[in-house]
């Protein structure tokens, strides 16, 4: 019988494969004629496109016949995108033509129906689908993971349905190398294949191997903010990313990548992810450190990799500005190039016409229209003196035309105006602080509150490792992106420095303007072998512990080493690279800090393994070090903790949490390693 049903499931598989080979074969000849006929096209412009400018009526004729021939390569453009996209999706399947099978019987029918998922859907005849997508409504019922009945939904409408059969697939191109038929995920035979293979320098879509408790936040329903606590290994990052492809494709008519902005814990990180949504035929959005999102939005400082602002700066910044009398050390002059067009005291003179209004949005941007007509005038005077036949000539020149030549002449000054640049922010940020040192946060809220800048285009803002944040730094982005959905994934136990904000206060603070909030927990480790998860768990709060579980395979025993001298732990440290490098897969020697790492790395002179920094790329194998701090969220088959002592991850809350990331990090083999005596955490 299982005999019968593979070859059945091949025989399927092949006719699969070919129909999606004669798709590509058609795909490439329809771009091939298009872009034939597009040259063709091309030479005929060339030849019968008169450009003749020598009267009005003929300019106007010519501009129209550029016009025609314009919309004819608009066309062929739009044609040609949408037939590159169709070939590079059925180039993906030709890879692996789908993963998965349901069996469904619909109420009222007496047959059962097969769906084949997919990383993306493909039909013959625009109808019926040879597969599906696995975001498509009806893929649910293969993730819920429960056969007999069950239900999916469609446009708020449940649709339910009896699963017959839920079959797991492994195929390489066109042959079938296993089946699987299962509900329970523990016993999911192409997740566990799927865990044990080695880790590389990036992050794996996990598409086919979707987990129930994964599945749930992939698809949770809309909220203003979804919390996602999880421990580590639990796949929040790719559970992150599958949702960001999900709300791509229920939305495809109407999300746009740059209307989703992806805030990442650091550049290594970026790069480590930054293959898994174009693998699955979409485009990555925003994606953003901190100390990039300072530079987006042009704070006039450094702002470095943490920002370290107390939540009670803003909440006086916003309390106290309406309060503020202003004065003319509040602005700046405006200037064209090196020239004053108007000077503060202008700009404070026109701020005291409108005296009624406290400072704030209102205020700023009513001086802002008024100082643009004062400004243009005083521009007029700049170039015109007080000449009468230099003024009877501005007089003569159309209204369009000189707004034109303003434009043109003193366009620094009119975006200054625009852009609110009169504002010294910094100076309104001191005298409410009373501080003469304002940090990026600081500035950048006070602008906020004075100008209204703001992203409003922005849809949704995914915040990665959102322990690492502080309370300020959320309270920035919620002001900055005023219209987004935020999702927000994170593990309280890994927040490793500190001033960050605690997830109960991050509850408060985005359920407190009667927004709809929804948390949900991910409590399995998909990552580490059930000894590195042991490991990692028994530091956590009994509570805690209890609840966490592996799914993976017994793995090797983990190694705890207590080294006697410098010598000792170099020559520990040498053999566990030498041993795990002839293993396959990444080899992580995490360090706790800088300072740890460059004494370790010289003490290994020429054995030492080379150091990856923040603006590196991880190694395609082998191993090398790294400072804990950009190894967060990253993972690695073996990891070496070679400075596990009292002093790196001593016995209080930072310490634990620090210690519990870094050996979280492992999947398959963790040493750590300590001269003299263990940290007592241990």
């Amino acid at each position: 019988m299982e005999k019968e049903v593979f070859d059945k499931e091949q025989t399927h598989l092949t006719g699969t494969y070919n129909k999606l080979l004669n798709i590509e074969k058609n795909l490439k000849e329809q771009i091939s004629a298009l872009n034939e006929k597009a040259v063709d096209d091309k030479n005929d412009i060339r030849d019968n496109i008169r450009f003749d400018y020598a009267d009005i009526e003929t300019t106007m004729e010519t501009l129209a016949e550029i016009e025609v021939w314009n919309r004819y390569i608009d066309t062929y453009n739009v044609e040609s995108s949408s037939l590159g996209k169709r070939l590079a999706t059925v180039e993906k399947l030709l890879e692996s033509p789908y993963f998965a099978k349901i069996s469904v019987q619909f109420d009222g029918e007496d047959e059962s129906e097969d769906y084949y998922i997919g990383r993306a859907a493909i039909s013959e005849n625009g109808y019926d689908q040879l597969v599906v997508d696995w975001r498509s409504p009806i893929a649910e019922v293969y993730y819920n993971q429960e056969n007999g009945r069950t239900q999916y939904t469609v446009e708020d409408r449940v649709i339910p349905v009896n699963l017959k059969l839920r079959r797991q697939f492994d195929i390489d191109k066109n042959e079938l190398k296993a089946y699987f038929d299962t509900q329970i995920a523990i016993e999911d035979p192409m997740l566990l294949a799927s865990l044990s293979q080695t880790r590389s320098d990036k992050m794996q879509a996990i598409t086919a191997t979707i987990q129930k408790e994964q599945n749930a936040v992939i698809r949770y329903p809309e909220v203003s903010t979804l919390l996602v606590n999880g421990i580590a290994g639990s796949g929040k990052t790719s559970v992150l990313l599958q949702r960001i492809a999900y709300l791509f494709f229920q939305k495809r008519n109407s999300l746009r990548p740059d209307q989703v902005c992806l805030i990442t814990p650091n550049p290594i990180f970026r790069d480590y992810i930054d293959n898994v949504l174009p693998d699955l035929g979409e485009t990555n959005p925003v994606t953003l450190t901190w100390k990039e999102f300072a530079e987006h939005v042009d704070i006039p400082f450094a702002s470095g990799e943490y920002d370290y602002t107390e939540a009670s700066a803003l909440e006086k910044i916003h309390e106290e500005l309406p309060e503020l009398k202003l004065t003319a050390q509040d602005f700046f002059d405006i200037k064209q190039k090196d020239k004053v067009v108007l000077s503060k005291n202008d700009v404070f003179n026109v701020v005291k016409r409108f005296s009624k209004f406290p400072p704030g949005v209102r205020l700023i941007q009513t001086v802002a229209d008024e100082l643009e007509n004062v400004a243009k005038n005083a521009m007029r005077n700049i170039d015109t003196g007080s000449d009468d036949d230099e003024e009877t000539e501005v007089n003569s020149r159309s209204e369009r035309g000189e707004e034109n030549r303003l434009e043109n002449d003193f366009g620094g000054a009119l975006s200054c105006i625009r852009h609110c640049g009169f504002v010294n922010v910094t100076h309104i940020a001191q005298r409410i602080l009373g501080s003469r040192k304002i940090t990026a946060a600081e500035w950048f809220f006070t602008r906020m509150e004075l100008t209204g800048v703001c992203d409003r285009n922005m849809r949704y803002v995914m915040i990665d490792e959102v322990q690492d944040y502080t309370r300020a730094q959320l309270m920035v982005f919620r002001k900055y992106f005023p219209n987004a959905r935020f999702m927000l994934l994170g593990d309280e136990f890994q927040a490793i420095r500190e001033g960050t904000v605690s997830f109960s206060e991050i509850k408060e603070m985005f359920s407190q303007d009667k927004k709809s909030f929804a948390e949900l927990p991910l409590l399995t480790s998909y990552r580490s072998s059930p000894e590195v998860t042991e490991m990692f768990a028994s530091i956590l709060p009994e509570e805690k512990k209890m609840l966490v579980s592996s799914v993976q395979r017994p793995g090797e025993k983990t190694i705890v080493k207590a080294l006697g001298s410098d010598e000792d732990l170099k020559k520990e440290l040498v053999k566990l690279c030498d041993e795990y490098g002839k293993k396959d897969g990444l080899t992580a020697v995490i360090c706790r800090n800088a300072g740890n790492l460059e004494r370790i790395s010289e003490a290994l002179g020429k054995d030492c393994p080379p150091v990856i920094s923040e603006n590196c790329s991880l190694p395609e194998r082998g191993a090398f070090f790294i400072e804990l701090k950009y190894a967060k969220g990253l993972e690695f088959d073996h990891v070496i903790l070679p400075d596990a002592d009292d002093i790196s991850y001593p016995d209080d809350e930072i310490g634990r949490h620090c210690l519990y990331t870094a050996m979280s990090r492992a999947t398959q083999h963790l040493a750590v390693l300590a001269k003299g005596k263990t940290a007592g955490i241990l």
